[in-house]
Parts: C-alpha cells; structure tokens; sequence
C-alpha cells in the first residue's frame, strides 16, 4: 500500500473548468495482442540502476554551450543511419541555434533550439553521462547507442505514433549524449495545464487526454519499451487542439518479462507491487501510473491511502464523477497487478465508448 506525506502530495485549486465539445472516437483496432521485442535488443553494459525521484525544475537562464569535444559518435535517427566518427567541427550544436532552457531534470536539460538550414523550431536535450552509462544494441545499428537514444528510436519506428516525441537527429560524445527532438507549438506540460483550468479537468477533456497517453504507454510496450515514468510533467499537450505528446524516455529501459526491483521515476506514481515486493513488472506498473494520472486530472489530487484503501474494497466514489470512470480508475488502481485491468483493455473500457 502506498503511503505519502502531505508534503509529497500535491493538490490543485478548485477552479473554473475549461468546456469542450464532442470528442473524437478513436480508432481501438490496433489494440491487438502486445508482443515484447525486448529479446531482439541485446544490453552492453547494463551498470547498475539508481532509484531517484525526477523533479523538473524551470529554468530561463541562458545556454552556455559546452566545451568543444575532439571526437563524438554521431548518427540520425533513421533506421538505417550508421554510426560515424566526426570531427569537433561538425559538432551537432553547431546546426542549431539555441535557446533559453526550457526545463532540468535528472537525467539532463532541455532547451529550446531552431535548426539552421530551415528554421525548424526543436527541442535540444543535454544529458551528462553517467559512469555506468547504459548501451544497448538494436537493429539497424551497427555500434551500441545510448539507452535513451535507443528507446527513442524504437518507439518513433513506423508507422509513425503522434502520441509520442520524434527524435530528430542525436549525437553521443565522450561526456555527454545530445537528442534533438520536434517542439510542438503551441504546448505546455500537462502539469500547467491543468493548474491553468481550476486543477480538475471535466471528465470529456480528461477522456481525449487519457486515450492519447494510454495509446502512447500501449504502443511503447508493443514496441518493446517501457516507459517508466508517465507521469503530467512527461506529457507535453496543445492548449488548442488537446493533442497530447508523451515525452522524455530518461527512465525508461527495454521492456522485460522477468521485471525489475528498482525504480526510476516518480514516487507518486510508483506501483505498491514495489513497495511490498521490491520487484515489479512493465505493464503492471504502466497501468498503474495511467490510473494516478486519470485520479489526478478528475480528482485534483493524488490518491490518498484511505481512496486505496475504498478501491481495495471496491466501494470507491468520487462525487461529479461517472459510474464508469469510478469504474476504470478502480480498475487501474488495484493494488495487486494480477487484479489490475490489462493495459490491452484499457480503450476498450465502457468510459471510452463514446460518439461524436
């Protein structure tokens, strides 16, 4: 059972809520079985895994570019891109014009950039290595690349999910890897987002944000990668249309069947299995985190232990809510992950069933 601190629980204002027309019906039938693809990709130092919280942190300070490299490993992000040896000279910085930082986390920064030759607006992230940093090899790759460049190739093969940030171009160097990715504009975390509308959003507006993530987190697993930190501040959404983007693979991993006993991510979102077991599974976890994010955007809050406590005893309600999201939340919030809705059958739940 999850416990929390008041001061690790953060709650939104009640506030004004933005209204929304009809939503759009998704197209479900790609929801086939998820195989994982995780074998096909064989780790080359796995290092040890560090159990950490990632906080974001705003930042508007200028960049300051880093020091010049004598030799980097660079490719695309196209499958059939090959790993070349470069000179300092064509530094992957020196294509793009950058911006203020955009926002800080454990596992790097990001700032805002524009490429060169078109204008394109993008996204740089600046991560420093660590000294267990983590390669993997996967197909169409003929060195190792660094495990987040990799989860990101992997999930942004076709068909294309514009649920999920493009990887644009990367670079690895001996201190630090470099990932240049799309920029939406406009868009804002979905953190800001909903402080911006009162902290609870209607049940229409979470309904089209909560299909997108779920198709996201599906397609990460069918494409062999687990997320592990699906969290508001990782998905990046348009204010105007509400598509929604999921964003930063920082702590994520190839998905496994034999699971995992530590955690990177966010301690509100951690699935209980961890915290009595020390050992949790990718899908399991997944839909657990989709269920905290659903609690969060109708609810205003995270769950607390007696919300737990009433889903254990299937007596949970929330007061404006429908029959059938009280429904699906308890279904994502099962404290046992073998009782807990399939992250296949998610879409396919009744509160998703909706017409134009």
């Amino acid at each position: 059972m999850i416990s929390m601190n008041e001061n690790e629980r953060t709650s939104f204002l009640t506030g004004q809520k933005r209204k929304r027309g009809s939503l759009i019906a998704y197209n479900i039938s790609s929801l086939k079985s998820s195989t994982s693809v995780a074998e096909e990709h064989l780790p080359i130092s796995a290092g040890e895994e560090h159990e950490m919280s990632v906080k974001k942190r705003r930042r508007t300070d200028s960049f300051e570019k880093l020091l010049p490299l004598k030799y980097a490993k660079w490719s695309s992000s196209s499958d059939q891109a090959l790993t070349h040896e470069r000179q300092a000279g064509d530094d992957i910085l020196s294509r793009y014009e950058i911006g203020r930082k955009l926002g800080e986390g454990g596992f790097g920064s990001v700032y805002e950039g524009k490429r060169l030759e078109d204008g394109l607006e993008v996204a740089v992230k600046i991560a420093k290595k660590p000294k267990n940093m983590k390669y993997i090899n996967i197909s169409g790759h003929p060195t190792p690349l660094p495990l987040e460049v990799a989860l990101l190739i992997l999930v942004n093969r076709e068909p294309k999910a514009p649920e999920i940030i493009q990887l644009l171009d990367w670079q690895d160097q001996p201190e630090y890897y470099i990932m240049v990715m799309e920029r939406p504009s406009p868009c804002e975390e979905l953190w800001d987002y909903l402080k911006r509308h009162g902290g609870i959003l209607k049940e229409e507006t979470a309904r089209f944000i909560m299909a997108q993530a779920t198709m996201a987190a599906h397609i990460c697993c069918q494409r062999g990668v687990f997320h592990r930190d699906i969290k508001l501040e990782n998905l990046l959404i348009n204010p105007e249309t509400l598509e929604v983007k999921l964003i930063d693979f920082g702590c994520g991993d190839l998905l496994r069947d034999s699971g995992y006993t530590r955690f990177l991510g966010t301690r509100e979102y951690f699935p209980p299995e961890y915290d009595v077991w020390r050992r949790y599974h990718g899908r399991p976890a997944t839909v657990w985190s989709l269920g905290v994010l659903l609690f969060v955007m109708v609810c205003g809050c995270f769950p607390q232990e007696e919300d737990l406590d009433m889903i254990e005893h299937d007596n949970w309600s929330e007061p404006g809510l429908s029959e059938d999201c009280c429904h699906l939340i308890q279904s994502l919030l099962q404290q046992d992950p073998s009782q807990r809705m399939d992250l296949r059958d998610i879409l396919l739940h009744k509160w998703f069933q909706v017409t134009q």
